[in-house]
């Protein structure tokens, strides 16, 4: 049981907290009415009176009935520990809202798989699956897949894998590493002008881009809305191949943005 007056946890069935003294329970309640009309003092001059006084004895008019202050006593008593009881159930909460506020913020802006799941499952992020099969390229040729971020998007990123295979038999031999230029794929993420110009055979900017490889991993960050490509490139070889790719967009979106927003503006004002 809790102390209702300074919120101690005492053995249950304890009549005085063990930390402040005082009575606990139904024993506080009766004892504030015998406090009070300890304390029994004349409306009309203010002189102190017995309990059992029915008159003034320096005024003689007549004293409060006593027993309409033990039912106020007794209500009054009531109120104390039900005040008392409120304030801690307060305290409670006000310890708990911290608690909970790092929940949401670790929910809504946290990049662990946990995290992650928690987003997905409520919706705060979004997963759109880029390319999740085995892709044939031809030789000297690319394959390329767009998607779309759309307005609003923060925290966007393309992550995944794929892997590369010869298709039919090899004339000569590659290097012991498997990432020359007859064995290997090139992975590219573009925006969508950057790609254009890519495809004519031009240089240009990218996001991501591995080297010649039979396989790797792709984790790139993407600076917001826009259309973008996915492309694996087969330029270099005179050998087709196949790619076997497991890509997706990952963004956040809805009211979690004004969070990050928060979140930043916060770090930023102590300085993080």
């Amino acid at each position: 049981m809790l102390c209702r007056w300074c919120g101690t946890d005492m053995p249950d069935g304890s009549r005085f907290c063990l930390k402040c003294g005082q009575k606990t329970g139904v024993e506080a309640i009766k004892a504030l009415p015998a406090a009070v009309l300890s304390q029994l003092s004349c409306v009309t001059c203010g002189a102190s009176l017995p309990p059992a006084a029915a008159f003034c004895l320096k005024c003689g008019r007549p004293a409060p009935s006593t027993g309409n202050l033990e039912a106020l006593a007794t209500v009054l008593a009531e109120c104390v520990v039900f005040l008392r009881a409120r304030r801690q159930r307060r305290i409670l909460l006000w310890s708990f809202l911290p608690v909970l506020l790092g929940a949401v913020l670790w929910a809504a802006t946290g990049e662990s798989p946990a995290a992650r799941e928690v987003q997905e499952f409520v919706h705060w992020s979004q997963a759109q699956t880029v390319v999740d099969a085995s892709v044939s390229v031809n030789s000297r040729s690319f394959s390329a897949h767009e998607f779309t971020v759309p307005p609003g998007a923060l925290d966007v990123t393309v992550t995944g894998e794929f892997s590369a295979s010869p298709v039919g038999p090899r004339h000569g031999k590659g290097n012991e590493s498997g990432k020359d230029s007859d064995n290997g794929i090139e992975a590219f993420v573009l925006t969508n002008p950057a790609f254009a110009v890519w495809s004519t055979g031009y240089s240009t900017a990218t996001i991501y881009q591995s080297n010649s490889t039979t396989g790797d991993a792709i984790d790139a960050s993407l600076p917001g809305a826009g259309v973008y490509d996915l492309v694996f490139s087969n330029r270099t070889s005179p050998y087709p191949k196949t790619v076997h790719a497991t890509v997706i967009l990952r963004y956040k979106s809805g009211w979690p943005n004004a969070i990050l927003r928060l979140k930043e503006r916060l770090w930023n004002w102590i300085g993080l």
